[in-house]
């Protein structure tokens, strides 16, 4: 009919008034969502500008603040080794040191000289699932070797639980993996672990042949020094009995090794002459608790990674404290990387128990510094983790806390700290990776995909390198 023939600007109008309404039902709205019950959600949008305006003005407040901060250390006095401690801008990346330290990695970068005259030196990195397949580690121990010498992939243990980038593993028979850290019926009885705080123990056959088997080979990937092994160390308890273990190299009988009965806690080693493709060994007899097998090269810089999955970093004081020193001890250590807490973000309720966290953190820094006077201890911080609310993707409620709780935990006792979440540009960093092209974090907004972790490795590579360049 003719009267139904509106101008479009009455459309357009109508248009208008219905946002107009829906901008002013998410603006009077305080919630994201609400439970109908039955499990059912009415998701309702959520629109605050002057909140937003405000937020934006505290971030941009608050980058200046950093920037005057650092321009306050730029003016500050430093001591003076060959060159000036740097420090570090606000996403830049760098090794952080307390004000109040001089030193930086002096203990790691005269240790490291050492080595062009002869020597091993190694270098523990220990952390949770984000550096699980030697994912960070595996860079590190690259660029340390081709400067230092050394080849190989350092400590192994006897039965695979993340592949690693270089090695290929295999293991037959009954094992069972016993844990430092996580659930209490994973833990060993006699609360010793070795300097891995992991270790494995097989069960005897009752049929002839071994009762167990290792096998170890290179991939046809991974840094070519990490995939070359010539000296091994078969880390083990105290025997539990006689047990016979036989080393094949590449499929051919290389050494026979016997604990009899009475032996104590050791290490059972083989040196090659060339670097060896394939290690298999087979075990007969009762199994003592076997801590791991390092696969490195005859000298040089021998680097470990260390996953502990779901690990806060606080079980290192929780073992045989005795005997974890004494398995610490056993060859010199420059550098113990500690990168822990993610895995306690989520649990925290308050920032008392944050601060709680950090001081018992402190604890494990002390234990390290105490068993590796020689050492250096540097601390990771956490990445950014995010968690869904609504239909949002937001920081969690501590994970800023945690940084700041492990970074005082490092200055409080000497250590040094490579902030990740910072890195990663602050609270809300972690969205922005899940959506780079393509993705440097998972959809689960708390592990980096491979690309991810190399960005954060070559990062941390390029800042150790530069501290070290100041004591040529």
């Amino acid at each position: 009919m003719k009267g139904d023939n509106r101008p479009p600007w009455v459309t357009a109008v109508f248009i208008a008034g219905i946002l107009v309404l829906f901008a002013w039902i998410g603006s009077l709205n305080p919630r994201a969502e609400y439970a109908l019950g039955g499990g059912i959600v009415l998701r309702m949008p959520q629109w605050h500008p002057w909140e937003d305006w405000a937020a934006t003005q505290r971030e941009e407040a608050k980058a200046q603040r950093r920037q005057d901060s650092v321009d306050a250390w730029a003016r500050a006095d430093t001591v003076e080794v060959t060159a000036p401690l740097r420090r570090p801008k606000p996403g830049q990346g760098a090794i952080q040191f307390a004000d109040s330290d001089s030193l930086g990695m002096a203990k790691l970068a005269q240790a490291l000289q050492q080595l062009r005259s002869g020597g091993v030196l190694r270098i523990l990195h220990f952390g949770d699932s984000q550096i699980e397949g030697d994912r960070i580690t595996g860079d590190l121990r690259d660029a340390l070797q081709a400067l230092y010498g050394g080849e190989g992939a350092g400590m192994q243990p006897l039965v695979p639980f993340v592949p690693m980038a270089a090695v290929a593993h295999t293991a037959e028979g009954a094992w069972t993996r016993m844990v430092s850290f996580g659930r209490a019926n994973d833990k060993s009885p006699t609360n010793m672990y070795g300097p891995r705080g992991i270790s494995h123990r097989y069960a005897t056959k009752s049929t002839s042949g071994p009762d167990a088997k290792v096998r170890y080979s290179p991939r046809s990937y991974g840094y070519p020094r990490a995939r070359q092994s010539r000296s091994f160390s078969l880390l083990h308890g105290p025997a539990k009995g006689p047990v016979e273990i036989k080393w094949y190299a590449n499929d051919t009988l290389w050494k026979i090794d016997y604990l009899d009965s009475n032996a104590r806690g050791g290490a059972l080693r083989a040196v090659a002459t060339q670097p060896v493709k394939s290690l298999s060994l087979e075990f007969r007899g009762a199994s003592p608790d076997w801590y791991g097998l390092s696969m490195d090269g005859p000298t040089g810089v021998r680097v470990d990674n260390v996953a502990m999955r779901g690990a806060d970093g606080l079980s290192f004081t929780r073992m045989d404290r005795g005997h974890f020193m004494a398995s610490l001890q056993r060859e010199p250590v420059g550098l113990v990387i500690l990168q822990f807490g993610g895995n306690a973000v989520p649990y925290f309720k308050s920032k008392e128990a944050v601060l709680r966290y950090g001081e018992a953190f402190r604890r494990q820094i002390r234990l390290f510094q105490e068993a590796l006077p020689g050492a250096n201890i540097l601390v990771v911080g956490p990445s950014d983790m995010a968690v869904k609310e609504g239909l949002d993707w937001v920081s969690y409620p501590f994970v800023d806390d945690v940084r700041e709780a492990l970074k005082m935990a490092a200055f409080a006792e000497g250590a040094a700290f490579f902030d990740v979440m910072d890195f990663m540009g602050g609270p809300g960093g972690m969205v922005d990776w899940v959506h780079q092209n393509p993705p440097l974090a998972g959809p689960d907004h708390i592990h980096f995909t491979p690309r991810g972790a190399k960005k954060v490795a070559k990062a941390l590579v390029e800042s150790m390198q530069s501290e070290l360049q100041r004591y040529e």
